[in-house]
């Protein structure tokens, strides 16, 4: 995968909120590295030049589409 190409992400929260959006890889490994360290927040940028801020400590399940070759129509 190339760093532009977006994957699909799904970040559910405490209380219920889903944000659904598509990161680059780029963002993708902030995001990670932000969940393993327990850090306090971080700023992604996602789909439309969207930016928004997470804490760590509110998430309670992050989801990652797996891009597999799909034939459809």
């Amino acid at each position: 995968m190339s760093s532009n190409s977006k994957t699909r992400v799904e970040i559910g929260f405490d209380g219920g909120l889903i944000v659904v959006t598509k990161l680059t890889d780029e963002e993708w490994k902030k995001l990670e590295q932000a969940l393993e360290r327990r850090s306090e927040g971080v700023r992604l940028i996602g789909e439309d030049e969207t930016e928004f801020y997470v804490d760590p400590a509110k998430i309670t399940y992050v989801k990652r589409e797996a891009h597999l070759g799909r034939v459809g129509f």
